[in-house]
């Protein structure tokens, strides 16, 4: 478990639980995942909470361009605790928000929303640096709250399929500049050319290399939201990635700021 004074997490931003989610845990979360498939196994077209993998562009790019997907090929998923409530009993038993995340900031976490990261193998697309905090959802108070989630690896992650990585230390650098398109609304017309939200090359700390965390199954890694992550495209023959996260509402942690900040160099 996370220790409220642990250094990787106050000063790296993130922290890995081995083991977290072991046993009947996991069991339990790749059941609700495979019921959550089983929900888009015939759609052909992404919506804002079922997003399809699509070959070479993305499932990301080609939802908002209005592209062809793979059939029932998830990419990802929003709010999967409402659309398959096994998720949430799952993060319930685990105690997540008192235990790992209560300890982590000194006080309780609310679940704001959970996700499926599906990568499938070959075809798995990319994930750019970002800071979560930049796609806080409603409700958040400049300077009172923050973001906390907990990511746990249903699959081996591994560097070769797509683990999550991580600038250590770039939580403390305050929200950085995010390129690129917002997500076009219902009705909108498709995008000519959709660029992912990211925080670009020139604006990245310089200090640091990036950390790869790979996760066995029910592993877990716990990050702040202002911490710059990422992660590879899924180029193996045969190796999908598969990971739930639950993200939390937090007191502001007394490392954090919600200003904009000088990029270190």
């Amino acid at each position: 478990m996370v220790d409220p004074h642990s250094p990787d997490l106050r000063e790296n931003g993130f922290a890995r639980l081995p083991g977290l989610a072991a046993g009947e845990a996991l069991d339990r979360l790749r059941g609700a995942a495979g019921r959550l498939a089983d929900l888009v196994r015939d759609r052909t077209v992404s919506t804002g909470d079922f997003v399809l993998e699509a070959p070479g562009i993305g499932g990301w790019a080609a939802w908002q361009q209005g592209s062809g997907a793979l059939t029932g090929v998830l990419r990802s998923a929003d709010r999967i605790h409402e659309h398959v409530p096994e998720f949430d009993a799952v993060q319930r038993s685990l105690g997540l928000a008192d235990g790992v995340v209560g300890r982590a900031v000194g006080g309780p976490g609310t679940l704001v929303n959970a996700f499926l990261w599906a990568k499938p193998p070959m075809v798995g697309s990319a994930k750019p640096w970002h800071q979560d905090m930049a796609f806080a959802p409603p409700g958040f108070g400049t300077g009172e709250h923050g973001i906390v989630t907990v990511w746990i690896a249903l699959d081996p992650a591994t560097e070769r399929n797509g683990c999550l990585e991580f600038h250590p230390g770039s939580h403390l650098l305050g929200l950085l500049p995010h390129s690129g398109d917002r997500e076009r609304l219902p009705g909108e017309a498709p995008l000519a050319r959709a660029v992912e939200p990211h925080v670009a090359d020139e604006h990245l700390p310089r200090t640091t290399e990036p950390v790869p965390v790979p996760l066995e199954p029910g592993s877990a890694v716990v990050f702040d939201g202002l911490v710059l992550h990422r992660s590879a495209p899924n180029t193996t023959a045969a190796e999908p990635r598969t990971a739930v996260s639950f993200v939390y509402r937090v007191p502001l942690p007394s490392w954090s700021s919600l200003e904009p900040a000088a990029v270190h160099r």
